[in-house]
């Protein structure tokens, strides 16, 4: 094939838009239509396929490699053997770090997008349909899934996972190795420790924090300012209401409901469907039964139990196991 610098601008560039400013470094190979806007640079085998873009300023590193329709806006960077698949689109300023990809050609109107001065780091996947917002950032080996959506500002950390249909909202946090399943939605200013795991259909409100290798469960919920503490598990279809508190090691089960400001104690096991009121505490090691339920400002203490069905009623408090345990 012939590459001299002639044979480039003839097909990469129509009359309209030739420049002698844009810059070609070495053999690039460039398909039918494609355009170079003025001061685009394209390393050394760099591809570049039939009608893609690269805006004003915008640098492709050396065999990088940008697909049919590809849109690099202006200023974008695309790192080596960074691979932009047809239809894709990279924001004015973006960055898209060494080997990362925007996954898998796509069908006709599926097209990955990048929002300006989004960051993809190196090996970082984003899948067909994802978007990621203005100023998000995407760790090295994060994986942003079809239809995924990372609003802007919003942070996903090494390896992280970011499933089909998830959602981050704008400035949240997903920590290295957090896994975001599909359809969960991370809200504005969420927080998700490394190694935690939201499992389909999970929602976490906006300003609540789920600490590392925690888990919440399908369909569970963590309102407003919630916290869910290391390695506690909130099962399917749990609640844990705006600014309550799940400490470390805690369990929460299926159906669940703690109410706003609860709190649940390090080790505390609250069974399927129990009820803990407003402002009640479970008490390190404490265990609320199946159906049982703790009425606002109830207090079970370390060790307590309440078995299955029981209740404690409001501004009540039952002590350790050795003096109490109702049945």
């Amino acid at each position: 094939m012939d590459t001299s610098f002639e044979r480039i601008v003839r097909g990469i560039a129509t009359p309209a838009c030739l420049t002698l400013t844009l810059i070609v470094t070495g053999p690039v190979y460039a398909g039918h239509g494609a355009i170079g806007r003025p001061a685009a640079q394209i390393g050394s085998n760099g591809l570049f396929r039939p009608s893609a873009q690269i805006g004003s300023n915008g640098f492709v590193r050396p065999s990088a490699q940008i697909g049919s329709n590809g849109f690099v806006r202006p200023s974008a960077q695309i790192g080596s053997n960074g691979f932009v698949r047809p239809s894709a689109q990279i924001g004015s300023n973006g960055i898209f770090r060494t080997d990362a990809q925007t996954w898998l050609p796509m069908p006709r109107g599926m097209s990955a997008l990048s929002h300006p001065d989004a960051q993809i780091g190196s090996n970082g996947m984003v899948r067909p349909s994802a978007q990621i917002g203005s100023n998000a950032v995407a760790r090295p080996n994060a994986q942003i899934g079809s239809n995924a959506i990372a609003r802007p500002d919003a942070q996903i950390g090494s390896n992280s996972i970011a499933r089909p249909d998830a959602q981050i909202g704008s400035n949240a946090i997903a920590r290295p190795d957090a896994q975001i399943g599909s359809n969960a939605i991370a809200r504005p200013d969420a927080q998700i420790g490394s190694n935690a795991i939201a499992q389909p259909d999970a929602q976490i409100g906006s300003n609540a924090v789920v600490r590392p290798n925690a888990q919440i469960g399908s369909n569970a919920i963590a309102r407003p300012d919630a916290q869910i503490g290391s390695n506690a598990i909130a099962q399917p279809d749990a609640q844990i209401g705006s600014n309550a508190i799940a400490r470390p090691d805690a369990q929460i089960g299926s159906n669940v409901i703690a109410r706003p400001d609860a709190q649940i104690g390090s080790n505390a096991i609250a069974q399927p469907d129990a009820q803990i009121g407003s402002n009640a505490i479970a008490r390190p090691d404490a265990q609320i039964g199946s159906n049982a339920i703790a009425r606002p400002q109830a207090q079970i203490g370390s060790n307590g139990i309440a078995r299955p069905s029981a209740q404690i009623g409001s501004n009540s408090a039952m002590r350790l196991r050795s003096q109490t345990a109702i049945d």
